[in-house]
């Protein structure tokens, strides 16, 4: 299958983030049919599917991630949550079994019901977006470590499995990102430290080598050309997307 021959369906989820909307708008500008998941923005979904001609889906991960319809010949694994820092023993289990359940249990399930499609075209595309703590620790946000690096097992195994169906399998681990999400953890995180959420930006800022977050437009361009003919040899990577932090 190829983009000449056919329009690929394009599923993105967590579509009313920084970076879900960055993705939707790239996807659709490449001429893709582009549907996306949300959890409870309807407003948001709504006016970001009339601007790029693309479909809704309003699905709350931690409940539910049975699909309408399967057929696409792109997954993007966007959404995420990242909502305790507690060191380990202080981690409570109701925040473990949720970021579990929208970090890596959601990916795998839409996966499976993907891959069948996918394994008929002879052609696919899986890309994960996880995150540098995927690759490395950090101090506290143990439930958002380690379901990275768990989505980064599930990506390196669908990648083994499938490769011989013309289906890929990657992952895109950025930095901290210009988002929502980061402006949230900055407000939290600074109050907690005595700073303002500019000051704590400015110090995260100070330990990437390029001296400033990732545009959510950068990772969107990754996963654009991964899902590209031009990247059909490349999968089981994990993709570091994070201005030297971890070099």
């Amino acid at each position: 299958m190829s983009k000449s021959i056919q329009k690929r369906r394009v599923l993105i989820t967590g579509g009313t983030g920084s970076v879900g909307q960055a993705l939707i708008e790239k996807f659709a500008a490449n001429g893709d049919i582009v549907t996306f998941q949300y959890r409870g923005k309807k407003d948001r979904a709504d006016e970001i599917a009339r601007s790029f001609n693309a479909s809704a889906i309003q699905l709350d991960f931690e409940k539910d991630t049975t699909l309408p319809r399967a057929d696409f010949d792109i997954l993007v694994n966007n959404s995420a949550i990242n909502i305790a820092d507690p060191v380990t023993h202080e981690v409570p289990l109701k925040d473990w079994n949720s970021t579990i359940l929208v970090n890596v249990t959601a990916p795998f399930c839409l996966a499976q019901q993907c891959l069948p499609h996918m394994k008929k075209r002879k052609w696919g595309r899986i890309i994960n977006i996880s995150s540098i703590y995927g690759l490395r620790a950090v101090w506290g946000r143990c439930p958002y470590t380690v379901s990275k690096h768990a989505l980064s097992g599930l990506t390196k195994t669908i990648a083994k499995e499938y490769a011989h169906f013309g289906i890929t399998c990657n992952e895109i681990c950025p930095g901290p990102i210009d988002s929502e999400m980061m402006d949230r953890i900055a407000k939290e995180s600074g109050k907690k430290e005595g700073q303002t959420a500019k000051q704590y930006l400015s110090d995260v800022c100070e330990e990437i080598p390029a001296g400033r977050l990732a545009k959510p437009t950068e990772i969107a361009d990754l996963a654009v050309f991964i899902a590209s003919s031009k990247a059909g040899y490349l999968t089981g990577v994990s993709i570091p997307l994070d201005g030297g932090m971890i070099a």
